[in-house]
């Protein structure tokens, strides 16, 4: 079994033969790589990307620097077809607060580097999360469930070095951030924006926070209006016209941003007990899972959602706190995706001024007794009442005398 690393001391008495870095390009990653210079450690560094990334030039810049290899993986077909599913399934809300997102990238990009680790000969996956992110449970819980041979090194876990004192030490190596007060961690699901003024849910929001939401001031005066179509409780069409969900994703993006819709604020609990502020965008999660939730309501009997319901809730807190690659997880994702077989339907929605509005749902396989026309009310006509009143009623009416509370 592999060995966890979780400070810099220890990583320095006991350096792996070679080490693999999840590397981003940020304050942090950059750090520990030069860190890990200093110290002589064998290290390649790995970026491993989700569609356009904007500061994807820093991250070879900074590593070219030091001299470290970088590898690139384009995650992005493995995230769509594999993780966004996942989460449009479970209905994956944090806590019924704001969608996940991290949650989904995180398994990924571990199982992205075992591969990378198991290609290079690596002996050891580091990774620069804190005691204050679930994400270290996440990446360390999915390289463990996936190579169990491997170390896993977290040295900023029982390392605390301040976000300034890292920005100081890398500006006298002459490497510039020009970074901003909050950290970002962005994948097309989600936007989540922390630290900062942020770290205290009692400080007021500002604009200064959003990028890929309008102020609801700012948004158009007339409403987007479109209609969403669904197979197999997955999104395939917009308006008629048949998209991947990369695509997909990307257009409602555009679209619900444009009109305010998909902001969130929430806190989210940590491993040790106390409370993390995230704000995070995420416009077509937004729309996508409440048209979602709406052919869920049409087609599952009461029965089924509530099933569901506790399934979903089960699945999205498991794979939060890091058993994405667990047994349970994976027996929980396959049954959410069975249940949702029928869900098939369009829903047709309206997005103004930050909201989003379902105006017409239509699916063959509806509950909704509008669908059964006259033949429903022939059944009904045909019903007998008093048997079903009897026993309906028949536990209150048996235990009436005895109630204590009666009058």
């Amino acid at each position: 079994m592999g060995r966890f690393v979780t400070t810099l001391d220890d990583l320095a008495g006991t350096p792996p033969r070679h080490l693999l870095l999840l590397y981003s390009g940020g304050v942090d990653g950059t750090y520990l790589l030069r860190w890990l210079r200093q110290q002589r450690i064998r290290v390649t560094a790995l970026h491993v990307g989700f569609g356009d990334e904007p500061d994807a030039d820093q991250a070879t810049r900074h590593a070219a620097s030091m001299g470290v290899a970088i590898r690139w993986a384009d995650a992005t077909a493995e995230f769509f077809a594999e993780f966004v599913p996942a989460a449009i399934h479970a209905d994956a809300y944090y806590q019924g607060q704001f969608p996940v997102g991290s949650t989904l990238s995180r398994p990924l990009m571990a199982r992205t580097a075992v591969r990378v680790a198991r290609k290079l000969g690596c002996d050891c996956v580091a990774h620069t999360a804190t005691y204050m992110q679930n994400s270290a449970a996440r990446l360390t819980r999915s390289i463990a469930a996936l190579a169990p041979g491997l170390d896993v090194a977290a040295p900023f876990l029982g390392t605390d070095v301040p976000r300034e004192e890292k920005v100081r030490s890398l500006r006298e190596a002459g490497i510039e951030y020009a970074t901003g007060i909050h950290s970002i961690d962005a994948n097309p699901w989600a936007r989540v924006i922390e630290c900062g003024p942020l770290e205290s849910p009692e400080n007021v929001l500002t604009e200064s926070v959003f990028t890929l939401t309008r102020n609801v001031a700012d948004c158009p005066a007339v409403p987007a209006e479109f209609d969403l179509e669904f197979r197999a409780g997955l999104p395939i069409r917009l308006d008629g016209a048949a998209l991947g969900l990369a695509e997909l994703v990307t257009r409602l993006n555009e679209l619900g941003g444009e009109h305010g819709v998909g902001r969130f604020s929430g806190l989210e609990d940590t491993a040790f007990g106390v409370k993390n502020h995230e704000v995070r965008e995420s416009p077509a999660a937004a729309v996508i899972t409440a048209a979602h939730r709406a052919l869920a309501n049409a087609v599952f009997s009461a029965r089924e959602h509530t099933i569901r319901a506790g399934l979903a809730a089960e699945w999205t807190t498991t794979v939060v706190h890091g058993g994405w690659f667990g047994h349970l997880a994976g027996c929980l994702a396959r049954c959410l995706a069975e249940l949702d077989r029928p869900l098939e339907g369009v829903v047709r929605m309206r997005l103004h001024a930050g909201t989003v509005t379902l105006l017409r749902l239509m699916s063959p396989n509806g509950l909704y007794y509008a669908r059964l026309g006259d033949e429903f009310h022939d059944w009904m006509g045909s019903f007998s009442y008093g048997p079903w009143l009897t026993l309906t009623t028949l536990a209150d009416r048996t235990r009436g005398g005895t109630d204590r509370s009666a009058p």
